[in-house]
This record gives C-alpha cells, sequence and structure tokens, in this order.
C-alpha cells in the first residue's frame, strides 16, 4: 500500500512538472554568464520603482541560468543582484522585449544582457532638465535616440512625451519639473519605432523615473545592451496571433506598414499591441496574448492622425471589424487593404 502511495504522488509531481508556466533563460554580462541575479516579475511598469513584484526567482546559478515560475498572464520583467534603490557596481537589466506573455503548460525563454550601474554627479544648479550621456560597451553611441516618456502606463508604445536624436553619445535637454521615464534606443533597421529587435541596441534607465526639480538639472548616464539570441535558446512557445498580408494599392505589397490592435472599436491613441514592419512581401506578424476582440488597423507611421499621402487601412473581416483568436484556431491568417490617406 505504501509502495503504491509513493507512486501516486511521484505521478502527481510529474503532473504538476508537466502543467508548470513561467520564464526561464539566462543572464549575463558582456558576454560573461553571472551568478546570483534574481530575476522579477510585476503586473505593470511603474510597480518596479515602488518594488510591488508578482514573484521573485531564486538567484542564477554560476552558468547564469535562472526559472521562475508564473502563472499564466502578461508581465514586466527586470534582473538584478541588490535589494533596494540602484547601487553603483550593480548589475541590472529591464527585459526589452516586455510584456512577456506565459502561457499555460510552457516556459518563455527570456535572456538578459546586464549592465552595471554607473556612478553619476550629483545634480547641480541650473535650468530644470537633463544632461548626460549614452553608451555601448564603454564607447559613447553615436546616431541614437533618447526617448522621454511622463507615464508608464501605455508600455512606452508611441512616440512618448519627446524624442532627442543623438548624435555624437551625448546630450542636454530641458525639461519642466516633474517625473519622467527614459529610453535609449539604436534600431539596426534604422529610424524611431517598431519592437525592439535582435541586433537593436536599447536600454530603459535604471533609475526610472528619473525627477526633475525647478532650477535643477540631473545627470544621467544610460548604457544600452543588445538583446542576446544565445541567452534565449530553447523550445519557444508556440506562436497565437495574427499573421497575413498588407496590400497597397492594385494589390501591391505594402512593405513598411505596420499593423496595430487594438482593444477599444474606435481605434483611437496609443495601440495595444503593434506588428513589426511588414517585409518585402507585406507580411507581417502581430503575437497576441488573448482571444480579444482586438480591432486592427494599418498605417506607416506612429502617433498622431494619417498624414496626406500615408498608407492606411482598417480590417473589415467577416465578422465586422474585430478579429477574435480561438483555443482551437491560435493563429489566424487575415490581409488588410491599404490606400493612401486623402485628407479633406
Amino acid at each position: 500500500m505504501k509502495r503504491w502511495g509513493m507512486v501516486l504522488l511521484l505521478l502527481l509531481i510529474a503532473v504538476q512538472a508537466e502543467g508548470a508556466s513561467g520564464v526561464k533563460g539566462r543572464a549575463a554580462w558582456r558576454g560573461e554568464l553571472v551568478p546570483e541575479i534574481r530575476v522579477r516579475a510585476y503586473r505593470a511598469i511603474a510597480d518596479i520603482a515602488v518594488g510591488r513584484e508578482v514573484a521573485v526567482a531564486a538567484p542564477s546559478a554560476v552558468d547564469g541560468t535562472y526559472v521562475l515560475e508564473l502563472p499564466p498572464g502578461s508581465y514586466y520583467l527586470t534582473a538584478r543582484d541588490y535589494d533596494g534603490p540602484p547601487r553603483p557596481g550593480g548589475h541590472f537589466c529591464f527585459y526589452s522585449g516586455a510584456p512577456v506573455q506565459v502561457r499555460e503548460g510552457a516556459y518563455t525563454n527570456v535572456g538578459f544582457n546586464l549592465i552595471r550601474i554607473p556612478e553619476e554627479a550629483p545634480p547641480v544648479a541650473g535650468r530644470s532638465g537633463l544632461r548626460g550621456e549614452i553608451t555601448f560597451e564603454g564607447e559613447l553611441l553615436e546616431h541614437c535616440y533618447l526617448y522621454v516618456y511622463n507615464t508608464a502606463e501605455d508600455g512606452f508604445k508611441g512616440p512618448g512625451y519627446f524624442i532627442q536624436p543623438v548624435e555624437k553619445g551625448r546630450f542636454r535637454l530641458r525639461l519642466p519639473p516633474g517625473d519622467y521615464y527614459l529610453l535609449a534606443r539604436k534600431r539596426a533597421k534604422g529610424g524611431q519605432f517598431g519592437p525592439i529587435e535582435i541586433g537593436d541596441r536599447f536600454n530603459y534607465y535604471y533609475g526610472n523615473p528619473v525627477r526633475i526639480r525647478e532650477g535643477e538639472t540631473r545627470e544621467v548616464r544610460i548604457e544600452t545592451i543588445t538583446r542576446l539570441s544565445m541567452l534565449e535558446e530553447g523550445e519557444a512557445p508556440p506562436f497565437r496571433g495574427i499573421r497575413g498580408t498588407v496590400k497597397g494599392p492594385e494589390g501591391t505589397p505594402a512593405a513598411g506598414v505596420h499593423v496595430f490592435a487594438y482593444r477599444d472599436p474606435a481605434m483611437t491613441g496609443t495601440p495595444d499591441y503593434f506588428s513589426a514592419p511588414a517585409d518585402a512581401a507585406g507580411r507581417f506578424e502581430l503575437s497576441l496574448p488573448d482571444a480579444g476582440p482586438f480591432y486592427l488597423l494599418a498605417r506607416e507611421a506612429f502617433g498622431g492622425p494619417a498624414g496626406e499621402g500615408e498608407l492606411y487601412g482598417r480590417y473589415r473581416g467577416e465578422s465586422g471589424s474585430a478579429v477574435t483568436i480561438g483555443a482551437s484556431e491560435p493563429i489566424r491568417e487575415i490581409s488588410i487593404h491599404v490606400e493612401k490617406k486623402l485628407l479633406p
């Protein structure tokens, strides 16, 4: 009887392990795998600064590997080796592919390319604003952008509050007093917008949000990193979302057009999800976290109303304008037609 009880217990443990979900991967600093890094999961970006974690992983192993069990859902992730406020010399990373979707019975592979937190000078008297530098592996990063947001509620989608081109790696800009989120980026494909892709140089400032006071200039140093495929190796969870083709006038492929997904049928403001630019054949892929319904719009640019001559179009499918992702149909194939916008 005891033997059968032990067999039943082992079977139960195996079933639980098979149904587990979460994130797993490695943490590294400039190619060197780093132990003792704790991965933290949050429901919202604003929770990071106040330490409102959903879950915290055990410290990463000697080879930099970690596992964090999480229920299915959408999460923002950080990795660091310190508790409390940021400290110079500590390791830090905000995962640039966030929000991460965790699906039932699967582990999403997430790799962290860490930075070392630098020493920064204290604020100085002067006009309210920022000054500082953007680097990559210790060298000033040229031809990049500094993104300034005054809220994290939309997950840094769209143009934000202000975008500062940074030609030689150093910047200075005036800002009214307030709290701001800073990100730096240089896209491998060029341009200001689009999902973070492997090869891009990017980072979320470890000290976000930055508080600017009247008559005070803050100094910030943002080291960018790249997403490394070797840190995210493993079996990826199955794709769930929408794939298809964007077709322009006369049915030709509309390369470079983004597909935006909204939960609100009005399709105004910042989209909830968006695709990378359609390729030369007009093909796009848009991962979605749940069944929806979603309302789709395709256009070339981010932010603001569509401009004269911009390729633009709304999806109008067989069920009106909404798209749903069913359990029996986790991938929808659609086609969206766009035309050049004509203003009245």
